[in-house]
């Protein structure tokens, strides 16, 4: 273990020499699965809350590593609430952007699969008697392995994505569920070769319990479309994340349940990135009924940093306050949250940036 440490410092120092390219940042288009921490503010990157968790962070794996495996079904929707469509009475006042994500996840002791799809519309026009749209399809393969020891665990991801196109993707506006199902699941999208990639990620951690450190890079090594396998000390840094988790225990010395569980999460997203730097954080309060089933309320905040001296300072107007539901009932999870822009809460829309809502049902076991 001392000397796979030790090779993994060397490869991190040497990067600093290597040539800065282009960064591939197509993979920020597709959502991660656990869609559980986007009501905590979509922080995550040290978060062990689900079985889906180490989509975040591929070391996340190795908290799981006493289980011997488990499978993991997710089917989410989300869209955008634009209260003028309403106010205006249109046909379609719903779908504004909306997107279907679907993943499934396979997973041993230290190595999980997962196949995830999204299916998006955007550019949205309004037509005579239909709404048009710009469809995408993103596929993502991903194959994660973690290993540590003690309250060490290094991971290791690679993700290979396809993206498809369609346009126009007309939905009648006398038929727009069945057109909507049909439109996205069987109309035929045509392969943008040149969006797709191949990426390397890895994933640190440091778990002690009740307090978690993790750190990642989603693009460790990537090759855009049939370009070779590129590695950029550019590209490592500006998807560099960096976390904190805090959870209170699950159980109490005697082995009993609590009634409550907190847990908190704080994220540095995209450190060194002009265009995508972020603050998030939030908490997740659980009530516990059974060890598998509980309620839980979430708030968060994010808030994108343009400048790296503002990290320590927030501005409030430029914020997005984001707040969920979870139940999970069993072997089937729940999930319903909302991204609402603080301005909204002024009554000012002038950035034009819309209340974002997801539900989400997934099984595992």
């Amino acid at each position: 273990m001392k000397r796979f440490i030790f090779i993994l410092c060397c490869i991190v120092l040497c990067i600093p020499s290597l040539p800065s390219v282009p960064l591939v940042s197509a993979e920020r288009a597709l959502l991660q699965t656990e869609r559980g921490t986007i009501g905590m503010g979509s922080a995550g990157v040290a978060l062990a809350s689900s079985p889906s968790s180490f989509l975040f962070n591929p070391s996340l794996l190795y908290v799981r590593r006493e289980e011997k495996g488990f499978f993991t079904l997710t089917g989410s929707y989300h869209d955008s609430i634009q209260p003028a469509n309403f106010q205006k009475n249109l046909a379609n006042p719903l779908l504004q952007n909306p997107f279907t994500h679907l993943s499934v996840s396979f997973s041993g002791n230290n190595v999980a699969l997962t196949l995830q799809n999204q299916v998006s519309l955007n550019a949205r026009e309004e037509g005579s008697g239909f709404t048009r749209y710009l469809g995408r399809t993103d596929t993502l393969l991903q194959l994660d392995w973690a290993t540590g020891r003690s309250f060490f665990a290094f991971g290791l991801n690679i993700k290979a994505l396809a993206v498809s196109e369609r346009y126009p993707l007309d939905i009648s506006h006398d038929r727009i569920l069945s057109d909507f199902i049909v439109q996205t699941s069987l109309g035929k999208f045509e392969n943008r070769e040149s969006e797709a990639f191949i990426s390397v990620g890895v994933g640190l951690l440091l778990d002690y319990d009740w307090f978690k450190m993790g750190v990642t890079s989603e693009h460790f090594a990537y090759a855009l479309g049939s370009g070779s396998l590129q590695i950029s000390a550019d590209a490592i840094l500006k998807t560099l994340d960096w976390g904190f988790s805090f959870s209170t225990p699950t159980y109490d010395s005697d082995n009993i349940l609590h009634l409550f569980k907190l847990q908190a999460a704080l994220d540095l997203v995209d450190l060194w990135s002009e265009e995508k730097r972020e603050v998030r954080m939030g908490f997740d309060l659980k009530l516990q009924l059974l060890p598998s089933w509980s309620v839980s309320l979430k708030s968060g905040y994010r808030e994108e940093k343009i400048l790296s001296g503002d990290l320590l300072r927030f501005e409030f107007a430029k914020g997005i306050h984001t707040m969920g539901l979870s139940a999970q009932l069993g072997t089937f999870t729940l999930d319903l949250a909302f991204e609402i822009p603080i301005a909204r809460y002024r009554g000012d829309s002038r950035d034009g940036r819309l209340v974002e809502g997801v539900l989400a049902l997934s099984f595992s076991v």
